[in-house]
């Protein structure tokens, strides 16, 4: 059923209340690493605990699910980049909710009884956490969850049901000494193995920041969200690609320069990007982050 949805690793493990993990949940938020994402302060209780979600679940099944396409940005510096996810014509929530509904209604169908609950980057779910302990890879240094055959090119998404499985095991940790994706972070945002500071990340100024970005962070040519980290992983490199036509890129939007761009009316930037993650930006935030990124090869 996973397989014929699209999703090309599927994992199980046992459900735990995650009292280590959501302790370092709170001490990264204690230290203001979150930026202004303030939701992320909400409902850490259900984060530790999936049984507050899903009162009577016994195991949790994470799902990946590939995006990545053949397609490349152009290296002309008069040619901004977006983040490789959101070249696409659809928001993958849109899709994998979808996905994830049939998905667990088949499931339900298979015992009486059975219950589930699902997510994908859009409940209050540390799905890292249980992709890892899933087996469906190891949390990088730059925190992606990074498979060692398809890199960390996809989307997670979790299943909570009431029922014991059999079980995956945990991969290895395989950054080893490897620390490419620190040192070409660009702002630092990668300050330490496995930490990530959001108010220096590239990615956070141009999706979810709603004020100014700070004058001494340099965009590099993205004006929403940012692979860099992803991009010099060895990991990724193993080259697989996605055959959901619904992520490759739209001819609206990629690989357009800043004139073009820059040009967009408020009508324009919503019909070119209706139903897209791009909205989530809004206007006014397009406008900056293009602003910014033009002013920087001036």
């Amino acid at each position: 059923m996973c397989a014929e949805a699209g999703f090309i690793k599927i994992g199980f493990t046992r459900y735990e209340i995650l009292n280590e993990e959501s302790g370092f949940l709170r001490m990264w938020l204690d230290k203001g690493l979150n930026a202004g994402m303030k939701w992320m302060h909400n409902n850490i209780e259900k984060r530790r605990d999936p049984s507050l979600i899903l009162e009577d679940v016994k195991s949790v099944i994470s799902l990946a699910y590939f995006y990545d396409t053949p397609a490349e940005h152009d290296e002309n510096f008069r040619i901004p980049k977006i983040s490789r996810y959101a070249w696409g014509k659809k928001d993958y929530h849109k899709i994998l909710k979808k996905k994830l509904k049939h998905l667990c209604l088949e499931i339900e169908k298979q015992e009486a009884g059975i219950r589930t609950k699902s997510y994908t980057d859009d409940g209050p779910v540390m799905d890292k956490v249980w992709a890892e302990r899933s087996g469906i890879g190891w949390i990088g240094k730059n925190t992606n969850v990074i498979n060692k055959d398809f890199g960390s090119y996809f989307f997670i998404a979790t299943i909570f049901i009431n029922r014991e499985l059999i079980y995956d095991r945990p991969v290895e940790d395989l950054c080893g000494s490897c620390n490419l994706c620190i040192e070409a972070c660009p702002t630092g945002a990668l300050f330490k193995d496995y930490n990530l500071d959001s108010n220096l990340c590239i990615s956070y100024q141009t999706i979810e920041n709603r004020g100014e970005i700070p004058e001494e962070i340099n965009l590099n040519g993205w004006i929403f969200g940012c692979d860099i980290c992803q991009e010099v992983c060895p990991f990724t490199r193993n080259k697989f690609f996605t055959n959901d036509e619904n992520f490759y890129p739209s001819a609206g939007h990629f690989n357009k320069t800043y004139d073009e761009l820059i040009s967009m009316s408020e009508d324009d930037f919503n019909n070119t990007f209706n139903g897209t993650p791009v909205r989530r930006t809004k206007y006014n935030g397009w406008r900056r982050n293009l602003i910014k990124a033009i002013e920087e090869i001036l």
